[in-house]
């Protein structure tokens, strides 16, 4: 199949016209005429009628013309990328990550990456943690950002425990104390994520061993969901500090507000990548990148690393 001949067939049927199909081709007409018919016997029937003057496509033309549009498209964008590629620094990127750190974290180091590398395409994928493990091992992922788990033959991986904050509702007493203590929270409800989450396992395990009932009320899936009901005075969350340092610039909700919890709780966060096959330069520039924010962002402010009562 000629790329030329499916051009061609392209512009006639967004131009109705050989002649204007030619010159947008740039080709002549019976070049254009010639490719055109011999792409109809090719595939055994026509494509085109003429009425008043004008081509117009048959039923068999508007059903292949999808499909011949896309592998234009996909063409013309390998054509760019090889341009790109002769003449500057370019390439693609791919991460997966769970929901937390696609709120503004990664975004804005995205942004900052993409700006020092024009030429590179990036692609940010939300996923659950299997779907993200089982992409990294398989190529279709270079870089990914999953909950902590046990080590796995096919991933190479660094490990960061993400300090959490409490988030409380204005009007209740807790949101005015400069820490947060479970005592503190006896006449509020939790909402937590899953129960198999870790900083949910940490909450249940802290309460009982300081032999306090757990009134937890509310599942969700994440943290924005846990904030929203927070923000409608249902309850307190936890907030990792990825999210607690981005929230007055991503998270419009008036009625939050967060402090520090002790004892402390961590949200386990792994980022990926593949030991079967090296990154890419580009890659392993915005994978140092992403490790060296994480070092400084996951630090907790002086003032609050020991916070007790």
């Amino acid at each position: 199949m000629n790329i030329n001949k499916l051009r061609i067939f392209h512009e006639v049927f967004v131009t109705g016209s050989i002649t204007r199909a030619a010159e947008r081709s740039y080709v002549s007409q019976p070049a254009a005429s010639k490719m055109l018919a011999n792409f109809e016997d090719e595939i055994g029937y026509k494509l085109f009628v003429r009425n008043n003057g004008k081509l117009i496509p048959t039923d068999e033309a508007l059903y292949l013309h999808e499909e011949v549009y896309g592998i234009l498209q996909g063409v013309n964008h390998l054509e760019d990328s090889i341009k790109r590629a002769k003449n500057s620094k370019t390439g693609r990127l791919r991460i997966a990550t769970i929901f937390g750190p696609s709120y503004q974290f990664l975004p804005e180091l995205i942004a900052e990456y993409m700006k020092a590398n024009p030429g590179v395409d990036v692609s940010l994928h939300l996923s659950g943690c299997s779907a993200i493990r089982q992409g990294i091992a398989s190529g279709q992922y270079q870089i990914g950002l999953v909950d902590k788990a046990q080590s796995s033959s096919k991933h190479d991986s660094v490990a960061f425990d993400l300090p959490c904050y409490c988030a409380v509702p204005k009007d209740h007493p807790a949101a005015q104390l400069d820490v947060i203590h479970p005592n503190d929270l006896l006449d509020l409800s939790w909402i937590t994520l899953d129960s198999e989450n870790a900083t949910t396992k940490a909450l249940k395990r802290i309460y009982a061993e300081m032999g306090l009932p757990l009134n937890r009320t509310l599942e969700v899936h994440t943290t924005i969901h846990g904030l929203s009901f927070v923000n409608l005075g249902m309850g307190a969350t936890l907030v990792d500090i990825l999210n607690f340092r981005y929230f007055d610039k991503v998270f419009q909700l008036p009625n939050v507000v967060l402090k520090p919890f002790y004892p402390s709780i961590v949200e386990p966060l792994e980022v990926l990548t593949s030991n079967l096959s090296p990154l890419s330069g580009l890659a392993k520039d915005f994978y140092d990148a992403l490790i060296r924010k994480l070092e400084i962002q996951t630090q907790l402010p002086p003032d609050t690393k020991h916070a007790s009562r």
